[in-house]
């Protein structure tokens, strides 16, 4: 009997790890995609060479419905690209990225929520009150 039961639990341990391995499995191929996807093929590609002030241009188009463009120099460079997710969105991110850091705007992106009316109240004091708690002199 209790080789039975170490047995049993050995092939409950084995199935257990079987299964997570399938459900990785299945998660990366959910992320890489159908075979369509996997295998698809650049249809349009224009690239222009830097010009005389150093800016680039560049674009593609894929057979799976991925579009991308960008222009820009070595300091400043804008971009959008757009594809449809695996839920049948279409999906489109405009982007700049400068001396300023990279931003990013899509529909799809969260969005953060509204600053707090007390927080705005709390700026607006800090912004016409000096530091002893007297109003600013205005300066017109």
């Amino acid at each position: 009997m209790r080789n039975f039961l170490i047995t049993w639990l050995c092939l409950a341990l084995l199935c257990g790890q079987l299964d997570g391995r399938l459900v990785r499995i299945r998660r990366i191929r959910r992320l890489v995609g159908e075979a369509s996807e996997r295998d698809a093929q650049i249809t349009d590609y224009r690239v222009s060479p830097l010009d005389e002030e150093g800016v680039f241009k560049f674009a593609f188009r894929t057979s799976n419905g991925i579009d991308v463009q960008a222009a820009g120099s070595a300091l400043e460079t804008i971009g959008i690209f757009s594809y449809t997710s695996p839920e049948g969105v279409p999906i489109e991110t405009r982007y700049i990225a400068d001396e300023l850091g990279f931003h990013v705007v899509g529909r799809h992106l969260p969005q953060p929520p509204p600053t707090p009316s007390y927080i705005l109240r709390s700026l607006e004091y800090i912004r016409t009150h000096n530091e002893d708690g007297s109003l600013k002199a205005r300066h017109l």
